[in-house]
């Protein structure tokens, strides 16, 4: 206050010395500034009727209502990615838009073209989702593992950008362990007790498995031992209706080894699987065999690309539990589990693997009626 009336006095002191310049002189340049100074005087009223009481208290408002913002996200920035990332959460944005438009539409305007930029900026950041670890969390967990894993080698850019977040390896870094949710461990526990080559106490193959594997690289590992996760990589047999003439056992040849299962390689059958060859699983692909070759004699084959719409029309026992997706989504070095499915194999059961059901958040298998 005080100093904004001693600017307007000493303005006014520069001006009555201007004018008197003007006026005996007849100085031109004095004349322009005494304009400059009655120009200077107005823009001090103009922000002098901005900041009113009333502006004020908006000012102070929306301070407030900031410093609350970033107090919450500093604490709890969970909230703000559901709020993004969820259903109910954007619906709640929509909502505070709408009120606000039916509140000041000029207010309602720039409220819904902020929360649109920091939408499409949420969306952008999670296409390039990954985590990072600070310095020196990354030196503690190297010399962990050199001590007590010191033959296995561990790719720290990969583990950080994919799988395991900073809170994570502070937890291993403290418990010699990495964190898994009880789910998860119920899950390996099961593996274990199935496997018929290693027999060990399920107790002491968890804690071993917890000082190497993070959550989502064991879940990676146990569910691509299961039907499902054998069908994205190795894939699985289908015939080709118009037949393979360049694979068909010559007049005379029994096929009773292909048939009665002692010999699973039948090559006159075609295999669907992931090609495994892009960041995120790739696309599907179909093998054909055709033969050996004229001079080396070694096994041709043609590849072609399979449309995954086409999947439950050339797979006998595949349906997809909602609509037709990318399966092999699942299996690229940053796993999305949005694509979940059900296989119908020979001597499998027909329901969903748990580990899958767990990652694909299925609850109850569903139910379908295979042909």
């Amino acid at each position: 206050m005080y100093n904004t009336i001693f600017a307007k006095a000493f303005i006014k002191i520069l001006m009555f010395i201007c004018l008197t310049h003007i006026i005996k002189l007849k100085n031109i340049n004095s004349l322009i500034i005494y304009m400059k100074l009655s120009k200077n005087i107005k823009n001090i009223k103009n922000i002098k009727n901005i900041i009113n009481e009333e502006n004020r208290i908006k000012i102070i408002g929306l301070l407030t209502i900031l410093i609350v913002l970033w107090l919450i996200l500093y604490f709890i920035p969970e909230i703000f990615s559901s709020l993004l990332t969820t259903l109910l959460g954007n619906l709640i944005l929509i909502t505070i838009a709408i009120l606000t438009l039916m509140y000041n539409q000029k207010y309602g305007i720039m409220v819904s073209i902020f929360l649109i930029i920091i939408y499409r900026f949420s969306q952008l950041l999670k296409s390039k989702e990954g985590f990072a670890w600070n310095a020196q969390s990354t030196q503690d967990f190297l010399q962990i593992q050199n001590t007590i894993n010191h033959d296995i080698v561990f790719d720290v850019n990969m583990i950080q950008s994919n799988q395991a977040s900073q809170s994570e390896v502070d937890y291993f870094n403290e418990n010699g362990m990495w964190p898994w949710s009880q789910k998860t461990i119920e899950l390996y526990k099961e593996a274990v007790n199935k496997n018929i080559y290693i027999r060990t106490f399920s107790g002491d193959a968890i804690n071993y498995a917890r000082s190497i594997y993070n959550e989502s690289a064991i879940l990676q590992i146990i569910s691509l031992q299961t039907k499902e996760g054998i069908f994205l990589v190795n894939g699985v047999l289908v015939r080709d209706p118009s037949g393979n003439k360049m694979e068909d056992l010559s007049s005379g040849y029994g096929d009773f080894v292909y048939e009665s299962g002692l010999i699973e390689d039948d090559k006159r059958l075609d295999v669907i699987k992931c090609n495994m060859k892009g960041f995120n699983g790739g696309t599907l692909e179909r093998t054909k065999y055709t033969g050996k070759g004229g001079i080396f004699g070694e096994q041709t084959s043609k590849i072609t690309e399979v449309d995954y719409n086409d999947l439950e029309e050339i797979i006998p026992g595949f349906k997809f539990v909602n609509e037709p997706c990318n399966p092999c989504v699942a299996i690229g070095e940053n796993p999305d589990y949005s694509c979940p499915f059900q296989l119908k194999l020979k001597n499998k059961p027909p329901f969903i693997s748990e580990v899958w059901k767990y990652l694909w958040n299925i609850h109850d298998n569903p139910f379908h009626i295979f042909n």
